[in-house]
């Protein structure tokens, strides 16, 4: 389940050509990855997210949307341009391999998040795994969609990292834990156990539960 050396070496090709458009339009300009194929926590179906950090005064989506087109790197169908979102992004599809690309600027927060998962799977050996099978179980059902009713990737890390973090058997994010009765005890702390109503989850610090309700009065008070 987790991702071959020809997937990965056919992800980077696409990084490699996208990131030669990019250094031609800025050669000032730098391209970091970030989300699932920094992380390694990515599916064959997983988008490939890439942040273009430099100095700008308006984004300028267009003027990438146009090189991707004239360089025959995207579909022509594919390639959209989200500019009202609240992170605006250029969407488009891999005329070569038909991997899906996002493409944002100068957000610095998906980088540092990556990284951060990063270190929680040195520290946890069997996150890797945990999480692979459960991106896999929410895919079937189509409820890895936040838009479509289901929950983020990110959030689905943390909240593995979180049942980890927390789990009462020190032995449990072993690399030779049995996965199966951690992906049951998972299922069972956040389908039956878990009140999202009133309690959060913080990775930092070595994880807790936090109170929503106390949570909420520290930022009025």
């Amino acid at each position: 389940m987790c991702p071959s050396n020809e997937e990965h070496s056919l992800r980077m090709r696409v990084v490699k050509r996208i990131e030669q458009v990019i250094y031609d339009l800025w050669p000032d300009s730098k391209v970091e990855v970030f989300g699932s194929f920094r992380t390694g926590l990515y599916l064959p179906t997983s988008d490939i997210d890439l942040v273009v950090i430099g100095m700008w005064t308006n984004l300028p989506l267009r003027t990438l949307e146009r090189a991707l087109l004239d360089q025959n790197i995207a579909e022509p169908s594919s390639i959209k341009v989200l500019d009202k979102a609240s992170v605006p992004i250029v969407k488009l599809t891999d005329k070569e391999t038909e991997i899906k690309v996002d493409i944002s600027f100068n957000m610095n927060n998906g980088v540092k998040s990556a990284d951060l998962i990063n270190s929680f799977k040195k520290r946890f050996p069997v996150l890797e795994k945990l999480v692979m099978v459960l991106k896999q179980f929410l895919l079937q059902r189509d409820l890895n969609e936040v838009f479509t009713g289901g929950i983020s990737s990110y959030s689905l890390i943390l909240m593995t990292i979180s049942f980890l973090q927390l789990h009462p058997r020190q032995n449990a994010y072993c690399s030779n834990a049995n996965l199966g009765v951690l992906l049951i005890e998972f299922l069972e702390l956040y389908g039956r156990k878990f009140n999202y109503v009133k309690t959060g989850i913080r990775v930092k610090d070595g994880g807790t539960y936090i109170s929503k309700e106390e949570n909420i009065l520290c930022e009025v008070f």
